[in-house]
């Protein structure tokens, strides 16, 4: 049984290498900022008038506004709470953090995720499907 696990975890790390080396043909400009999506979830316990009450009375939406985050998305997803998108420059992590830290614990449960914009890379992932499904 160890041997088969460990045939996958090889064959798995021979595709992601595999990946690796044709994402080179990519084009990426680099950046000085970063992304991240904030998933703030309902406490469910909590009706929403109180989450929201009690979110401002902590000064998040000011927080968030002074922070050195530019929001580019916040949705309300129904089930979920709401999901925001920032990009920021990496020497301010903690100083967002802390927004969330200060201002959106206790109204919801936060889950942070590194973002990266894929619409570039789309018409390029795009372009080889369409290459690859030809040559069938």
């Amino acid at each position: 049984m160890k041997s088969i696990s460990g045939i996958c975890v090889l064959a798995f790390f021979t595709c992601i290498f595999a990946f690796a080396q044709e994402q080179s043909a990519i084009p990426y400009q680099a950046n000085d900022s970063m992304m991240v999506t904030v998933v703030l979830r309902h406490l469910q316990e909590n009706p929403v008038d109180s989450i929201q009450t009690r979110i401002m009375k902590q000064g998040f939406y000011e927080k968030i506004n002074r922070s050195h985050a530019r929001i580019l998305s916040w949705n309300v997803v129904m089930g979920i709470g709401q999901i925001i998108t920032l990009r920021f420059k990496p020497e301010y992590t903690r100083a967002v953090n802390q927004v969330f830290k200060c201002g959106a614990w206790g109204g919801f449960r936060t889950e942070f995720y590194p973002t990266y914009d894929f619409m570039p890379i789309y018409p390029v992932m795009l372009e080889k499907e369409k290459k690859l499904n030809s040559e069938k």
